[in-house]
């Protein structure tokens, strides 16, 4: 399996890649082309798979994590280039999503265009499917532990009014490696270690290999929506203990986030950023 990550909010200082807040992660395996999510609304995620060598046109199939524009931004564009791909998210990624900040409401959802134009390419998950040899998308996510703190900024619109998102239009990939999974999270909206035990649960007697993606500590670039520090390092604590491997993160974990991860985690924690390779 190798793994490129199209976007992320960082970069070495000399890249020519573009970044912005958001994600997107190109996956190969077993002969297929994956795009796991779509970045931001500059469409960097697109830009990159150019500057990258990859064609987006050989995209065999695109997961979209969940209905916000830091990881739908770049679907519209990928859909004109891209003819053929199938598109699997949640029906509720569809609906109107919201981030409440000291300025006003902002609108953070998917462009109505692409339901508009291209309904035929998408495909809606309402249970676990495995959609290629060895790759499963999960939307049901259990709610053992809380969900982070930082989601308390984040709405969606349900018969015209404005209520707390419950984040049932979030869903996660697992990629089996021989015996063991690799978990893909966008955000991680739902909580990383609700994620985790449900992919313990919809594939039982396996290793977690490694988990790769965001955890939303922190809400996009706001400095005032972060989770509160002792349920990062309690989450840092629990992945220790229920990941057998390396934990790469990045995006809506933030820098802060990070930081206090990284004395529990040590080594095994890894900081995600835009033109990344990882092999598996």
């Amino acid at each position: 399996m190798e793994i490129t990550v199209l976007l992320e909010n960082s970069k070495f200082k000399n890249s020519n890649l573009n970044i912005e807040h958001g994600l997107s992660i190109f996956i190969k395996k077993n002969g297929n082309n994956i795009l796991f999510d779509a970045g931001g609304l500059g469409e960097s995620a697109i830009k990159n798979a150019e500057v990258l060598g990859i064609d987006l046109f050989k995209i065999d199939v695109v997961v979209i994590s969940h209905g916000h524009n830091d990881h739908t931004g770049g679907l519209l564009k990928f859909l004109q280039i891209n003819d053929k791909a199938p598109v699997y998210l949640k029906r509720e990624a569809l609906n109107s999503h919201y981030s409440k900040r000291p300025e006003g409401l902002k609108y953070i959802g998917m462009d109505d265009q692409i339901a508009k134009k291209y309904t035929d390419r998408l495909n809606f998950v309402d249970k676990t499917v495995k959609i290629a040899e060895g790759l499963f998308l999960v939307p049901d996510i259990m709610d053992e532990f809380s969900i982070p703190s930082s989601n308390c900024v984040l709405y969606v619109k349900e018969n015209g009014e404005l209520v707390r998102d419950d984040f049932k239009h979030e869903l996660f990939m697992i990629i089996e490696k021989n015996d063991n999974l690799v978990i893909f999270s966008g955000c991680g909206h739902s909580g990383i270690r609700n994620i985790v035990n449900t992919a313990r649960d919809v594939l039982p007697d396996r290793k977690i290999e490694s988990v790769i993606g965001g955890f939303h500590f922190q809400a996009g670039s706001l400095d005032y929506a972060f989770a509160e520090k002792e349920e990062i390092e309690d989450t840092a604590e629990w992945l220790k203990n229920e990941v057998d491997g390396q934990i790469y993160t990045g995006h809506c974990t933030g820098k802060r986030g990070i930081n206090l991860m990284k004395p529990i985690l040590k080594d095994r924690l890894e900081r995600i950023y835009t033109g990344m390779k990882i092999s598996f």
